[in-house]
């Protein structure tokens, strides 16, 4: 079963999501910061991330540095009111991540759709190993 972790420090964005999730038949895991984010990360396997920007304790820009320097490999859709930092998202990532973003309020026919896609596109990419034919 796949399992995302979404991560924000709003309450009511984060049972929106869960939930959202749950019925699409998925594992969800919460973190209402970036520091708990990050403890679940090191200690679980994920195959998706919502992670907010703007949060109290820990940006989750520098969630997002950290799972790069530690190679974590998943997907992440940056949920965020401010449209500016896609190009800081991008700085960080440098393609070394599959990043998508949504707007908050959050479209739920858009977050499926870009959950959708990351999820195939990273399987895809995961499953073809450089040495093999495919």
């Amino acid at each position: 079963m796949a399992r995302v972790l979404v991560v924000d420090d709003e309450p009511s964005i984060v049972y929106l999501f869960k939930e959202f999730f749950k019925l699409k038949g998925f594992e969800v895991d919460t973190a209402g910061g970036g520091i708990e984010a990050l403890k679940k990360i090191h200690n679980n396997t994920y195959h998706l991330m919502l992670l907010d920007i703007k949060m109290g304790q820990k940006h989750g820009l520098e969630v997002l540095e950290n799972i790069i320097e530690h190679d974590y490999d998943f997907p992440v859709i940056i949920c965020t009111a401010y449209k500016h930092l896609k190009q800081d998202v991008e700085l960080i990532s440098r393609g070394r991540m599959d990043v998508e973003f949504i707007a908050k309020p959050p479209d739920l026919e858009d977050l499926w759709r870009k959950a959708s896609r990351l999820l195939k596109k990273h399987a895809i990419k995961t499953e073809v190993k450089p040495d093999s034919k495919a």
